[in-house]
């Protein structure tokens, strides 16, 4: 099968999820099939080592003020997503080169950001990875932003449902990566075509190691940290939830692991026992060799891969039920789950007083990720959903 996908990131470093997940994907798809990638690449991106036998690369211009209001106008005036048609108009071109010299099976847009590109793929054969329901993302920061920012935002989710209503259509099938994301896209237009595939993760490259040095009275919380969603996990971790643990356990110390922290990330670094890193080498040292792992996400939608590489390497794990979309797993079986602050806190000392339920939960996890969330598996998943759209007899509605 010749697979072109198209792609809103180049799967370059300095390596996100979304830039991880189409790595791993393109990587596991290729043992089996020809799959080319047309990506736009951001400015941080060195395209210096790629191959381009496989990776059409298209320069995505950096944002500047000017342009922003100029964007912000444009939104308001074509009742559009801030940027999803000038984002999808700069692959116009190269993807027209590519349906005609590669002359795709089957072509595989993501993340749902890029869906207006499926305007260009009439007559073909095509399937959204949208990942997530977009607008639920949109609306969980409105609903933490205040003034003019919370008024833009929601209207922003407006313009986003209005434009999943219109645009997924245009796919053979829309792919996200949990139940909680299909269903929501349903609501918008209960039409749709949608599969849930979840998001794998490296387990051989996320593995324990029994010879890292450990601090057991280390937590970690990691991602990427101007991430609005892990700003407020990050937040209400080290604000709400980290102080409960530290009255019990005044050794406790408490990390948050990740590149581009923004403002209020690093502020928190001026609290006791909190230490902001910024980026790092090599984020395994942090996951094996603390004595748990944080996942308090309180907004966003989708699969946490910050979540699964915990789970890879073993670390015994504390989540909310919000960072567990996506995932089949039973609470106190691979992991432990707390809704307030003080239910998250309690597990946390449980697992830093308990070290025979500490292994246990890491065994159970790691077993959990190697059995559910395969790459490999993860690709099969979307080789068949592409199978199932190419024998349907007639494309979804352009």
């Amino acid at each position: 099968m010749r697979i072109l996908i198209c792609a809103a990131e180049a799967p370059l470093p300095p390596i996100n999820g979304f830039r991880l997940m189409l790595r791993a994907l393109t990587e596991e798809l290729r043992r089996e099939h020809e799959v080319r990638v047309l990506a736009l690449r951001a400015a941080d991106q060195d395209a210096a080592s790629v191959d381009e036998n496989h990776l059409r690369l298209v320069p995505r211009p950096e944002a500047h003020r000017v342009g922003d209001a100029a964007a912000l106008v444009q939104a308001l005036l074509r009742r559009r997503p801030l940027r999803a048609d000038a984002v999808a108009a700069l692959l116009a071109r190269p993807l027209r080169k590519e349906l005609e010299e590669f002359n795709p099976d089957l072509v595989h847009v993501t993340s749902g950001r890029l869906a207006a590109i499926g305007a260009a793929l009439a007559g073909r054969k095509s399937v959204l990875g949208a990942l997530d329901a977009w607008h639920l993302n949109v609306e969980a920061r409105a609903a933490v932003a205040a003034g003019a920012r919370s008024r833009l935002l929601q209207g922003e989710a407006v313009r986003v449902r209005r434009f999943e209503a219109s645009e997924y259509r245009r796919f053979g099938r829309v792919v996200v990566v949990s139940d909680a994301d299909r269903d929501a896209l349903r609501e918008v237009d209960p039409t749709l075509a949608v599969s849930v595939i979840p998001n794998g993760v490296d387990a051989r490259f996320f593995a324990p190691d029994p010879t890292a040095a450990r601090e057991s009275s280390r937590l970690v919380f990691t991602g990427v940290m101007s991430y609005a969603p892990n700003v407020l996990a990050a937040d209400f971790l080290a604000r709400e939830v980290f102080p409960l643990v530290r009255t019990a356990r005044p050794d406790a110390r408490l990390a948050i692991v990740g590149r581009a922290p923004a403002a209020r990330v690093r502020a928190l670094a001026e609290l006791d026992g909190v230490e902001v890193t910024g980026e790092v080498e090599d984020l395994r040292p942090w996951l094996v060799g603390s004595g748990a792992y944080v996942c308090p996400m309180i907004s966003g939608t989708g699969i946490k891969n910050k979540l699964l590489e915990a789970m890879a390497c073993s670390a015994a794990c504390v989540a909310t039920p919000l960072a567990l979309q996506g995932l089949r797993v039973t609470p106190g079986q691979e992991l432990l789950v707390g809704v307030t602050a003080k239910e998250l806190a309690d597990e946390l000392l449980r697992l830093l007083e308990d070290d025979e339920c500490r292994a246990r939960l890491g065994r159970a996890a790691r077993e959990y990720v190697r059995r559910e969330h395969d790459w490999g598996a993860v690709a099969r998943a979307y080789a068949d959903v592409y199978g199932e759209v190419l024998a349907e007899d007639a494309h979804a509605p352009v």
